[in-house]
């Protein structure tokens, strides 16, 4: 929830928003949400590690800008298209799922989200995401 009180669908909303993914007291940045939340921390290395990538999930502390550059200039050229879309595709459905319990009254789920970003990764390479798809080569 967020402290300047905003109303949205029935809900007191305010300016200091909480991380409902783990954390209830802390203070919700980009970064928070991406890289230091220790939902999102454990979410960068299951889908890093199912796509065999050779970049280290991002590091507390760093910004998620820094990470994603260092990320996708740290593999192999064949794998940057790929890798690039990996992080793009995984920072938008953890963003997704953060507003889920927000809005819905969803509980976070770190096995489901991993599922739909695989799933999703899956349509992207057929759908023409040819980077992605390279990545997904050897993926069932």
């Amino acid at each position: 929830m967020w402290d300047d009180g905003v109303k949205i669908r029935g809900k007191i909303l305010n300016s200091r928003v909480i991380d409902p993914l783990v954390e209830p007291k802390s203070l919700e940045t980009i970064n928070h949400l991406l890289v230091d939340c220790p939902f999102s921390r454990t979410l960068w290395h299951e889908v890093l590690s199912w796509i065999r990538s050779t970049c280290a999930p991002p590091t507390v502390g760093i910004p998620f800008a820094d990470w994603w550059q260092t990320s996708v200039y740290s593999v192999p050229s064949t794998a940057r298209k790929g890798t690039a879309s990996i992080i793009m595709l995984m920072a938008w459905w953890i963003w997704k799922h953060r507003n889920a319990p927000v809005f819905n009254n969803a509980t976070p789920n770190i096995a489901f989200l991993a599922d739909q970003i695989k799933t999703e990764a899956r349509i992207w390479a057929r759908a023409g995401a040819v980077g992605l798809g390279a990545l997904l080569l050897a993926d069932p």
